[in-house]
């Protein structure tokens, strides 16, 4: 599916307020792509709450070089 727009990724997520930069928000939006592709949209918005808490995790300890 390739990566989201950001929109969508708000969309999805219910939130504009999502934390990193802008090589970190291209992967979530790649990572997002991929969820929907294999899992849907309502799957996604019924755990946008985990989504979210695993991706400020990942910022947070900066996984992502």
């Amino acid at each position: 599916m390739g990566a989201l727009s950001p929109e969508k990724v708000f969309e999805l997520l219910g939130t504009a307020e999502i934390p990193g930069n802008d090589k970190e928000l291209e992967i979530l939006r790649i990572r997002m792509g991929e969820l929907l592709e294999l899992n849907g949209e309502d799957w996604i918005r019924e755990n946008r709450r985990m989504l979210l808490e695993q991706w400020q995790r990942v910022v947070e300890l900066k996984t992502i070089p």
